[in-house]
């Protein structure tokens, strides 16, 4: 049976409710856009697709590799922006005022460890964005309500603060209601220097 997997750190519900408050400040009626659910609400660090229980088992064995060579660090939500850019918006995302550059080697190590587990290279190179909508009719110039909604984003504070010490290894299942994401293992990273001002809680 095949499953659908991929890997990725989650931010704690306090974090997900940041983000998802800057979704209803942009969300508008008949938009366009399928949005992200609250819950769901991740940075992927890579996309699998289907996999038997022996990939699925190898992805796992990876992410704990890639995993044990990092220590835990701070992140923190703030900047709003879209792919390929806000005139052409397809993505729409959370950015990272900290965290962007070890979040990015962690996902580095993940590739590698990846590919010494026998798996293609990916599609396209890791950047550090939380996706919070798709965009699916073309067309609307989301510049304005970006940079907005993107002014209070920012000023979230420590509320959008939180501490990366895990990836996920993910089974996403498609259904009517939503993507529902099971997670089957989780690999810590390591403890490292702690910020006091951090809080500390679990995906």
């Amino acid at each position: 049976m095949a499953l659908r997997i991929f890997l990725a750190v989650f931010p704690p519900a306090v974090v997900q409710e940041v983000a998802a408050r800057a979704i209803e400040r942009l969300r508008r009626p008949n938009d366009g856009v399928s949005w992200v659910k609250q819950e769901n609400l991740h940075y992927t660090i890579r996309f699998l697709g289907d996999l038997g229980e022996d990939g699925a088992r190898r992805a796992a064995e990876a992410a704990h590799d890639a995993a044990a060579r990092h220590a835990s660090f701070d992140a923190r939500l703030a900047t709003l922006g879209a792919f390929p850019n806000p005139r052409r918006a397809r993505v729409l995302w959370a950015g990272l005022a900290e965290g962007a550059a070890p979040l990015e080697a962690l996902a580095r190590d993940v590739e590698a460890a990846l590919r010494r587990k026998g798996f293609d290279r990916a599609d396209r190179p890791f950047a550090a964005h939380l996706t919070i909508g798709r965009v699916r009719q073309p067309g609307p110039d989301w510049t304005e309500a970006l940079e907005r909604t993107g002014t209070s984003f920012a000023g979230e504070g420590d509320a959008a603060r939180f501490r990366v010490d895990r990836v996920l290894v993910v089974h996403s299942q498609l259904s009517p209601k939503g993507s529902i994401y099971t997670p089957r293992a989780e690999a810590r990273l390591s403890e490292g220097a702690r910020s006091s001002t951090s809080p500390r809680r679990s995906p």
